[in-house]
């Protein structure tokens, strides 16, 4: 299964859907009224990013900015990380499976999921977009 090459990739494409969710009007409020910020922390190799819901913006590791604390994290490789915005892991699943740890409040993980839902489409065009083949599942 295909991973990203860097960090710069899982930016581009996790981090890309959530600016064009934040920015839709039908979705945008409703990750807004979640009040999450979340962390996608991957290994091979190591990446991350900070998606804050309230604000709308998203950080990527190694920024200077500095991202505010998450409630929770992901932490998965970043083959299991284009597999899982794909909508190829299920997030209960892979974690009794260790496949996706998660750090700090999973119930209000878990309660993204129905969003995160909506979003594995436009991650798959963006990928079909760029000509991403190597990362489609």
């Amino acid at each position: 299964m295909p991973g990203f090459a860097d960090e710069n990739e899982l930016r581009t494409y996790v981090g890309g859907i959530f600016e064009r969710a934040f920015a839709d009007p039908e979705l945008g409020p409703k990750m807004a009224a979640t009040g999450m910020v979340f962390e996608t922390r991957c290994s091979e190799p190591d990446s991350s990013l900070i998606i804050d819901m309230r604000e709308g913006k998203v950080y990527a590791g190694g920024e200077a900015t500095p991202a505010p604390a998450p409630d929770a994290a992901l932490l998965m490789t970043t083959e299991t990380a284009n597999a899982y915005w794909q909508g190829k892991v299920n997030l209960p699943f892979a974690m009794a499976r260790n496949k996706i740890k998660v750090e700090g409040n999973v119930a209000k993980l878990l309660a993204l999921a129905p969003l995160a839902k909506k979003l594995h489409p436009q991650y798959i065009e963006s990928l079909r977009a760029d000509g991403r083949q190597d990362l489609l599942v």
